[in-house]
């Protein structure tokens, strides 16, 4: 009877609780998750940032070419292409000189001419608009590649009804591209290019080179290469 009593009193004492080593190792087991699941938020909470950079990116460049594809569609006359853009953090340089309705040699086009019965009518001049598209070079160098690159540019879209504006006025215009990237050397950018310079040509293209970049960790950039058909006044 004693020795049944005994071992009553022994497993009572067994389920009244847990020992040290198996606290701490309860312990451990709960920080070893803790740890794994804050790294998977962080990750997924990169990745999710990742995209939304990628995704802006991509939005602010196809907004610009939106814009400068209807320009070049409504151009009648194209006097300035840059080539390989100029870095002068201190001022804007060109990219690109167009204008609409009016004629290869400067002139406004008419909206109509008709003649009847021997009297020639000429109808008033249409509405001229002046477009330069001007690239002010940003200063950040640090961390960027290749060598002696620079983000953090920015280019403008200036309007005028009576004359191209300098890029020195670039403030005075809309602001269609920021953080974007400058390289020189073999591949250029930003670029404006064409691939014949003479004006007697009317089938000229104009290609365009841009890379937008991000000073982030881990660099996040974006890049395209367009082309677009000159207007007949180049």
């Amino acid at each position: 009877m004693k020795q049944q009593n005994f071992f009553s009193r022994s497993i009572h004492l067994r389920r009244g609780g847990f020992t040290l080593t198996e606290v701490l190792l309860a312990v451990m087991i709960v920080g070893l998750v803790a740890v794994a699941l804050a790294s998977l938020t962080r990750a997924a909470a990169r990745e999710s940032g990742a995209g939304r950079s990628k995704i802006m990116l991509r939005n602010n460049l196809s907004t610009f070419l939106r814009t400068l594809r209807t320009d070049m569609a409504q151009a009648s006359r194209v006097d300035r292409v840059s080539g390989a853009a100029a870095c002068n953090s201190s001022s804007a340089v060109t990219l690109l000189e167009l204008a609409q309705n009016v004629d290869s040699s400067g002139n406004r086009i008419i909206s109509s001419v008709s003649e009847k019965q021997g009297v020639l009518s000429v109808y008033s001049p249409r509405s001229a608009t002046y477009i330069t598209y001007c690239f002010r070079c940003g200063t950040n160098s640090s961390g960027v590649q290749p060598s002696g690159a620079k983000r953090g540019g920015k280019i403008y879209r200036l309007t005028s009804s009576s004359d191209y504006l300098s890029c020195s006025n670039y403030a005075s215009g809309d602001l269609v591209l920021d953080n974007v990237k400058w390289i020189s050397g073999s591949y250029s950018v930003p670029y404006f290019g064409i691939d014949d310079i003479s004006r007697s040509w009317t089938n000229s293209l104009l290609t365009v080179h841009l890379i937008t970049e991000l000073n982030s960790n881990p660099i996040m950039n974006e890049a395209v290469e367009e082309t677009f058909a000159m207007p007949m006044g180049y």
